[in-house]
């Protein structure tokens, strides 16, 4: 009897603290683990605010932005990401987007504080269809009048090149077939692969943007006081 409680204290002796030294090991690993997730958590909300359909700070906006959600839109022959900088010292609301061909698998971001920028993304519709990713965004401004951009990625080039425009209006004034037509037939389209500057001649505001001229297209504009 004597033999077997000196054994069963040694064997307490060495079980109980390895019991515990086990647990330890487990509640560091848990930790590690929160602050992995912890860690991944904030790397979701870095790659939320660099993604399609959100706002960004102005200064970051970059042609290396739109390449990487141009990216995630896959493998479609016409596409486009889009960049527009508000540098205006107004705030912008988002009104609509008209198609004339395409679609896009983003919401338009609703509101683009001054010194911020709206990313957005469009594509041609989805199947063997001969189309291209062509349309008009629309936002107001807090000075009331309507900031519209243009945007066409044909799906011919034989026929056709990639092309955009910027023009304010006057008041509210949601984007359609109409505004399409004005900015893509009558109010200057602007050529891809060259920088272009220009003034809006409304709000004292003026443009500078580029356009790349594949299918695979990017565009970025900056809405700068004059």
């Amino acid at each position: 009897m004597r033999h077997f409680v000196v054994f069963l204290y040694m064997f307490l002796a060495l079980s109980i603290p390895t019991a515990f030294a086990k647990k330890h090991i487990v509640t560091k690993k848990g930790n590690h683990q929160d602050i992995t997730n912890d860690n991944e958590g904030e790397n979701a909300e870095k790659k939320s605010a660099t993604v399609a359909g959100a706002v960004i700070a102005g200064g970051e906006l970059a042609l290396k932005i739109l390449t990487k959600i141009l990216y995630e839109i896959g493998k479609i022959d016409r596409k486009i990401a889009i960049g527009v900088d508000n540098e205006s010292g107004l705030k912008w609301t988002a009104l609509n987007t008209y198609y004339k061909s395409g679609a896009s698998d983003v919401t338009l971001p609703y509101e683009v504080e001054n010194s911020k920028a709206l990313l957005y993304t469009a594509r041609k519709s989805k199947g063997p269809v001969a189309r291209g990713a062509v349309g008009v965004l629309a936002y107001k401004m807090s000075s009331g009048n309507t900031l519209a951009v243009m945007f066409s990625v044909p799906f011919d080039y034989n026929l056709y090149s990639n092309w955009w425009n910027v023009k304010i209006y006057d008041g509210e004034k949601k984007a359609d077939e109409k505004m399409y037509n004005e900015l893509y037939n009558n109010n200057n389209p602007i050529k891809p692969s060259t920088w272009e500057k220009r003034d809006l001649g409304k709000d004292g505001l003026k443009l500078r943007g580029f356009m790349t001229s594949n299918g695979d297209a990017k565009l970025v504009i900056h809405i700068e006081k004059s």
